[in-house]
């Protein structure tokens, strides 16, 4: 399965992607607020992408951000069902450091988002964020997600305690923000 926007081909991980996620993963920037899986992480990674591609009905996506024309993965994009009753979904992401400001991650998020709701019958997708990672809280504005939730000491990084922020949006303000 993939999805496809003017700039990115979103496409379930391959093998092969081992070392452009162990490139990615290593670098500072994408350390600062998340755990570093390492080598062994990232390939339990992508055998869980590999194992959640096979499962009927699907309750879980793992994309690899491709940038046209190249298929090197500089990116990811997850979707996971979190309760089947309400239809609520959870959204993360990841880009490259290099390829920050460009716009690719809140690219992939909104084809991710309209995969959701278009697709997947989604009634609410969420996403959280560490409380001090301002950037990833400025993408879920632009995504039109709105704050729920400012939740203190979920997160424990690095021996330390963090907070973390809730955005969601509804189908009915995705709907109305396509409109």
């Amino acid at each position: 399965m993939y999805l496809e926007t003017p700039r990115l081909i979103l496409r379930e991980f391959r093998d092969a992607d081992f070392n452009a996620l162990l490139e990615m993963d290593s670098r500072p920037e994408t350390a600062r607020y998340e755990p570093q899986k390492g080598a062994d992480g990232v390939r339990a990674y992508l055998e869980g992408a590999a194992r959640a591609a096979l499962v009927e009905p699907r309750r879980h996506y793992r994309f690899a951000v491709t940038i046209r024309p190249g298929g090197t993965a500089r990116g990811l994009v997850g979707l996971a069902m979190n309760f089947d009753m309400t239809r609520d979904w959870e959204i993360g992401w990841m880009v490259h450091p290099d390829e920050w400001g460009k716009g690719y991650a809140s690219e992939a998020a909104l084809r991710v988002l309209e995969f959701a709701f278009h697709d997947l019958n989604a009634h609410r997708v969420i996403a959280f964020c560490d409380a001090e990672n301002r950037a990833s809280e400025r993408m879920m504005q632009k995504l039109g997600m709105r704050r729920e939730a400012h939740m203190l000491q979920t997160r424990l990084l690095r021996g330390e305690w963090r907070d973390e922020l809730l955005y969601a949006i509804l189908e009915s303000e995705w709907v109305a923000a396509q409109a």
